[in-house]
Order: C-alpha cells, then structure tokens, then sequence
C-alpha cells in the first residue's frame, strides 16, 4: 500500500450548516472530520460500491483547516498552558495557530485572533399547508472569511486517487453538511501535494481530526493534553440516529504517536477512529512555552 498524502482546497459557493446534534437551528462553526469523511465515504459507495469499502478503510481526512496568505492556519495545541504566558485571554479566546510560527517553537506569536468563521442568523419562511398561514424563523449559517481559504487534509492509498476524486465531486454538487437542498455547503476543489510544513519532525503529536484511541493508548493519555468531544450523528437515508461516540478533540496533544482503532464499521457504516498527526516542538519549545 502506497500511502498519499494531499491538501485538497475548497471554494464554498456560500455557507454551510453544520448541526450541533440538539435538533435546533444552531450550526457549528467547523466542519469535524468524522463529517468529512462520512460524506466522502458515502458518495465512493455510490461510484463503486465493490471498491469503496476498501476506500473507507484507508480513507483518512482532517477537520476543516485553512490557509492564510503563504501560511496554514490549524487547531491550537492543547497543552498551550495559559498560566505561564504573558496574555492569557489571547491563547484562551483563540482555537487556532498559524503552522509556520507553530514549527518556529513561537507561542503567543503564534495565535490567530481573528476567527476564520463567522456564523449569522438567515431568515426562512415556512408555509402551514393547512391553514396556508407563513411562519417566519431564523436558522444560523456559517460563512468562510474572504481572508480565508478552507481546506483538508486526506491521507488514502494511491489505488484509490480516482475514487476520491468522483467522491469530491459529487459532494461538492451535492453539498457537504445539512440543508443543502437549500444550497449549503456546495464547493469547488483543487487538490495539491501536501506541503512539507505539515511533514516537519517534533517531539509533540497533535490531532488534526477526531480521534478515538485504542484500548492499549488509553492508559497513555493521562500524560498528554486532551478533551472529550462527545458526538452523535444521523442518518437521512433510513431516518435514525446514530450511535453516540466520544471523541479526542482536535488539538489533543501528546508525546507518542496516537493511531486510535483505524475504520470501524457500526451497522452498515464506517467511523475513522485514526487521526492525521502532526509534529512539532521540542526543548526549545518547552523553553519558550515556559517563559
């Protein structure tokens, strides 16, 4: 198996609608990767249901990253220690890092203040077929700043490059995320060769997507910098929720190589447990993390 690594770039058309899980008209401000990668899987199934499930096997994507000017902008670490630096409200209201500044072993220099996504309310009307009465309500959409370009990363083996990219296609006219018979979540695409600033070497593993780790990493993680992200999805084919899952967030630190469980399959579709990693820091890292 020869494993590729890309940078797929994404041009949304508009918003998305992410769901919170709460049955409300709350969208998310990210795109998770276990969205993602369902999608991706979902619409293989479709192109070629005898290859796909070997797909989904391989199949790694992260959550929704972006790229600023020359930069990438990704989840902030989650061992940033906001008791030892100097603004600790700026680490604290941040969620992501720019990577090149990351890479430098820079902390604070390193926050992006500015949030990528902004979410607004957007009006609908809703028409009782009954009494023929309208209802006017608000339900959130989220938007990229022009500032901006959304993207992913997607590991997968090199057998399945025109798999994938019939897969994006048709998610891109299709719409990735919720309400897209309204036209959310629609995008453009151009994939690149992964750039090597995400390939660097370092003594921290970070997750750039949801991860659940494996039973012998468990015991592990009481040493590394984590949260939990509990997650339950549903299915409109068959209309039924999913089963609830409890995730590592994005940004979970640690000194070891997490691999988590690798595709898992519940009923009749799969959930990638393995993350796509980065690496980063060191002694001068813990140094400057410190001062």
């Amino acid at each position: 198996m020869i494993v590729v690594k890309k940078l797929v770039l994404l041009d949304f058309k508009g918003g998305f609608r992410i769901g919170r899980g709460d049955e409300s008209d709350s969208s998310l401000s990210t795109i998770h990767s276990d969205t993602i990668y369902g999608a991706i899987v979902y619409w293989a199934f479709k192109v070629n249901s005898q290859r796909a499930e070997s797909f989904a096997k391989t199949l790694r994507t992260s959550s929704l990253l972006f790229k600023k000017d020359d930069d990438y902008v990704v989840p902030k670490p989650l061992l940033f220690d906001v008791q030892k630096v100097k603004e600790p409200k700026k680490i604290k209201k941040s969620s992501y890092v720019y990577l090149s500044k990351l890479m430098q072993n820079q902390t604070e220099e390193a926050v992006v203040a500015e949030q990528p996504i902004q979410t607004t309310k957007v009006s609908r009307n809703s028409l009782d077929r009954v009494t023929n009465s309208s209802m006017f309500y608000f339900v959130e959409v989220s938007f990229v700043k022009e500032s901006f370009t959304p993207c992913i990363v997607v590991e997968f083996d090199n057998e399945f490059q025109d798999l994938l990219l019939s897969s994006l296609k048709l998610l891109g006219d299709s719409g990735l995320g919720g309400d897209n018979t309204y036209g959310f979540g629609l995008f453009d695409f151009h994939i690149l060769d992964l750039p090597q600033l995400f390939n660097q070497n370092g003594k921290y593993h970070m997750t750039l997507s949801l991860s659940i780790p494996s039973y012998e990493e468990i015991s592990k993680l009481e040493k590394g910098y984590y949260k939990i992200l509990r997650k339950r999805g549903f299915r409109k084919d068959v209309v039924k929720p999913k089963v609830d899952l409890c995730y590592l967030a994005e940004g979970s630190t640690f000194e070891f190589p997490i691999s988590g469980r690798g595709a898992v399959k519940i009923e009749d579709y799969f959930v990638q447990t393995s993350p796509i990693l980065l690496r980063f820091g060191g002694d001068s890292y813990e140094t400057n993390l410190k001062d």
